[in-house]
């Protein structure tokens, strides 16, 4: 595992000018424009220790390395130079104040806005060098987005979050947007072949928070969690995928 490494910290640009619109509450009736958005749900069980599980996975990593991702160059920014992008209760994009620097059970960093890394994937041609844009810090809600930091296959944004719910149900939220680079002969079919890619990955990234999953995928349970929750309740084994914005097989400018 790459240690992440603090650095002098110059601001890195991405590779599209809507930063942060993976957060907007329209993101679905509103994309950046030229992008297709998406989103995807998983149920993770319920309570609060299925809560902390999941999001000190997700906060360190642990979900993008679970569903197959090398995190690699990972480096710290400055925070007085980025501290990410939030909304207002009226959906408009803000800076947002500096976050509290947070860690998990067993001493590792959470992620923090203006870290660089870089996701490495066998399924992937290239390396895939990202920029975190932002982080979530409520009380029952965690995560943070991420855009590409170059113009890759389905470059983009996006957002991941753990959420308890009021009813008591944990689940965890994937959303975002992206640019689809095919053109040419057969451009529609590529492009539609880029957009399943995109979903995909997005269904791994949340299934990798399911329980047991990581422990299964070869990446540490957080401390605390010598039993998972589906060893605890069966009917939590395989959890079902809530995908409101998108079909796969469907054309990329409909139905997201």
């Amino acid at each position: 595992m790459n240690a992440p490494r603090r650095s002098s910290y110059t601001r890195m640009p991405v590779a599209y000018a809507a930063i942060g619109a993976s957060g907007a509450p329209d993101l679905m009736r509103f994309p950046p424009a030229g992008s297709t958005p998406y989103e995807e749900a998983l149920q993770l069980g319920s309570g609060q220790e299925r809560f902390l599980t999941a999001a000190n996975l997700l906060m360190t990593w642990g979900a993008h390395r679970a569903a197959g991702f090398t995190v690699e160059n990972i480096e710290l920014g400055e925070q007085a130079d980025y501290v990410g992008v939030q909304f207002d209760d009226g959906g408009t994009p803000e800076l947002g104040e500096k976050p509290e620097e947070l860690f998990s059970p067993e001493g590792e960093a959470y992620v923090l806005p203006g870290t660089t890394a870089t996701l490495v994937s066998a399924k992937a041609k290239h390396p895939r060098p990202i920029l975190v844009i932002s982080t979530v810090d409520e009380p029952q809600r965690l995560g943070f987005a991420w855009g590409d930091r170059e113009e890759t296959a389905g470059f983009g944004e996006q957002l991941v979050t753990v959420e308890h719910r009021s009813d008591g149900t944990v689940w965890a939220v994937v959303r975002g947007f992206t640019f689809l680079t095919s053109s040419g002969l057969m451009a529609s079919v590529k492009q539609r072949s880029e957009l399943r890619d995109v979903i995909e990955q997005a269904q791994a990234l949340i299934g990798a928070l399911a329980p047991g999953a990581a422990i299964r995928n070869g990446v540490a349970a957080p401390a605390g969690t010598e039993k998972s929750t589906a060893e605890r309740d069966p009917a939590l084994e395989d959890p079902a995928i809530e995908d409101p914005a998108s079909e796969p097989d469907g054309d990329p400018a409909q139905g997201v």
